[in-house]
C-alpha cells in the first residue's frame, strides 16, 4: 500500500476553537457522530470462550460483547429492561447467566429474558421484543471488535475503506496484548486524535527522536473516511545534526542491536541499516511463529500510522504496534479517555493478558517504566491538558494549520 492518494482541497481556514471546547457542539457530536459509525470496541480474544464477555463504555453508554455458543460474538446494551440497572461493571469476565442486583431480573448469554421475579404480578406481561436485551450491531475485524450504536450502519467492510487492504498483510488477528491501560485526560477527543496525526510535533515535543526518526520526509494520505501518514524510521530527520543521511549510534543501539545485528562490525549507510534491521526481524519469524513475507522493506521498518475514523489511531511497525482509542467524556467536553493497546506480534510465544491500568493526568500519573515508549508518550501527555487550557483563552480564535497537519483539517 505505497501509493499516494491524491491531495484534498480543504482550503486553509482556521478550525474554530469551539469544536474543542464547547459542550453544545459536544452534544451535537454525540447525536450526529458517535451514535452514527462503526466503534472499535476490543479485542476478539479477550472474549474466547462462550459466556466470555467485555464492556465497552462510550459516552452515556455501556455495552456488552459476548461470545455465544456458537462462536460468534453479540453485543447487547448493559442494562437491566426492568428499572435499568447497569448488568455488568466496565471490564472482562464469564457469565452463564446476566442475573441483575436490583431485583434478580435474568438474562441468558443469548440477551433472552429468562426470569423475572413473580411474573404474575406483570399485568401488561413480560414481552420479549421489549425485555429481552437490546440488540448492538457488532462485527469483526482482523481480530479487533466493533460495535455500532446505529442499527442502520453500513457493513463494517464497506465502513473501513481501504484499511483492510492496507492492514490486512500485518494479520493483526494473530498479535497479543502486552500492555493495556485507560488514561483520563484533560483535554478534548479531538485534542488527543490531533496530537498524533502529524509528525510536525516531533522536532519540539521528541526532540531525542529526530536521531532515528524522519518528520521531514514524512508522507501524509487522506482517503474517503480515514488517513495515513508513513513515518521513516531507522533514518535521521534532516533537523539533526547528522543531516538525516548518517547512522546514528541512537539508530544502533535502538533498532539494529534489538534485532541481533551486531553493531560493533556493522558498517554502510541508511538503506544498508534498514535492510540489515528488515533482514534480521524477518529471520526472527519462525521463532515468533508468524511470516513476514508479505511484508515490504519500509512496513519492516517505518510507522505505518493510520487513523480509522473518526477516534482510532493505529501506530503499525512489524513487531509491535500500538493502538489507540480517543473516547469522549460523557459531561464535559475539556475531558476524555485515552485507551492504549500494546500488541506484539509473537503468535508461538506465551504473552499473560495484562489487566488493564488506570491513570489520570490530573492526578500526574506517568508512563515511564510502564511500558515500552512511556518516556514518548508522557511527553504528549504532558502538552495535552495545557493545549486544552490554552484553547479556552480568550486570545486564541482556533487553529491555525499547516500541509503537515492535512490529516486533522481533513
Amino acid at each position: 500500500p505505497m501509493e499516494r492518494a491524491p491531495v484534498p482541497d480543504l482550503g486553509t481556514a482556521p478550525i474554530p476553537k469551539e469544536r474543542y471546547t464547547s459542550a453544545d457542539f459536544a452534544r451535537r457530536e454525540w447525536e450526529k457522530l458517535w451514535t452514527k459509525v462503526w466503534l472499535m470496541a476490543g479485542r476478539e480474544s479477550d472474549a474466547p470462550e462462550p459466556g466470555d464477555y467485555f464492556t465497552f463504555e462510550i459516552g452515556t453508554e455501556s455495552v456488552l460483547v459476548i461470545r455465544q455458543p456458537d462462536g460468534s460474538l453479540a453485543a447487547r446494551y448493559n442494562v437491566c429492561m426492568h428499572r435499568g440497572n447497569r448488568l455488568r461493571e466496565p471490564g472482562r469476565g464469564h457469565a452463564e447467566l446476566f442475573s441483575c442486583l436490583f431485583h434478580g431480573w435474568k438474562y441468558g448469554i443469548d440477551g433472552k429474558l429468562v426470569e423475572a421475579l413473580d411474573p404474575e404480578c406483570f399485568p401488561q406481561g413480560l414481552p420479549h421484543e421489549k425485555l429481552d436485551l437490546q440488540p448492538v450491531r457488532c462485527d469483526t475485524w482482523a481480530g479487533f471488535v466493533f460495535i455500532s450504536l446505529n442499527p442502520d450502519v453500513e457493513p463494517l467492510r464497506d465502513y473501513l475503506g481501504v484499511i483492510p487492504d492496507h492492514l490486512d498483510p500485518y494479520h493483526f488477528e494473530e498479535w497479543k496484548v502486552s500492555f493495556d491501560c485507560t488514561i483520563e485526560i484533560e483535554c478534548n477527543w479531538k485534542t488527543c486524535v490531533d496530537a498524533f496525526n502529524e509528525a510536525y510535533h516531533l522536532s519540539a515535543t521528541h526532540a531525542w527522536t529526530i536521531a532515528f526518526s524522519d518528520d521531514v520526509r514524512t508522507e501524509y494520505d487522506c482517503y474517503d473516511k480515514h488517513t495515513r501518514m508513513i513515518f521513516p524510521e531507522i533514518q535521521p530527520s534532516p533537523r539533526h545534526e547528522s543531516g538525516g543521511n548518517q547512522v546514528t549510534p541512537e539508530m544502533k543501539e535502538m533498532f539494529l542491536a534489538r534485532v541481533g545485528v551486531d553493531i560493533e562490525k556493522f558498517e554502510g549507510g541508511v538503506p544498508e541499516a534498514r535492510a540489515a534491521y528488515a533482514d534480521a526481524v524477518r529471520k526472527m519469524g519462525p521463532m515468533l511463529g508468524c511470516d513476514f513475507s508479505e511484508m515490504n522493506e519500509s512496513q519492516m521498518c517505518d510507522d505505518f500510522h493510520y487513523t480509522i475514523f473518526p477516534n482510532v489511531t493505529f501506530n503499525t511497525h512489524s513487531l509491535s504496534t500500538w493502538v489507540f482509542t480517543h473516547r469522549p467524556h460523557p459531561e464535559d467536553p475539556n475531558k476524555m479517555f485515552f485507551d492504549f493497546i500494546e500488541l506484539i506480534r509473537a503468535p508461538a510465544q506465551d504473552v499473560p493478558r495484562p489487566e488493564k491500568q488506570f491513570y489520570s493526568t490530573a492526578n500526574g500519573d506517568t508512563l515511564a517504566g510502564k511500558c515500552g515508549g512511556g518516556d514518548l508518550l508522557d511527553e504528549d501527555l504532558y502538552n495535552l491538558p495545557r493545549i486544552q487550557a490554552g484553547m479556552r483563552s480568550a486570545a486564541f480564535k482556533g487553529l491555525h494549520l499547516n500541509t503537515q497537519e492535512i490529516r486533522i483539517r481533513h
